[in-house]
């Protein structure tokens, strides 16, 4: 995360390690949060599931606006 944090100054970034299910840690830090960008593989078993458990789960359960990135590779 340094690199891009070092690549993109002025966007504040804060890291935090917290223990429990990945849909619920992310939907609580939600709460607080102007926005929340969730990570997506996309590997479900059809063509149109395009969003991963955890990426779909904090979309139905944040309290701010949530942009689903997919990872490439």
């Amino acid at each position: 995360m340094a690199g891009r944090h070092a690549r993109y100054p002025y966007v504040e970034l804060r890291q935090e390690v917290r223990v429990g299910h990945p849909v619920q840690v992310l939907a609580e830090a939600s709460a607080q949060a102007p926005g929340l960008a969730a990570g997506t593989r996309g590997r479900g078993g059809f063509t149109g599931m395009l969003l991963g458990s955890v990426s779909q789960g904090v979309l139905h359960h944040a309290d701010c606006p949530v942009i689903a990135v997919p990872t490439h590779g």
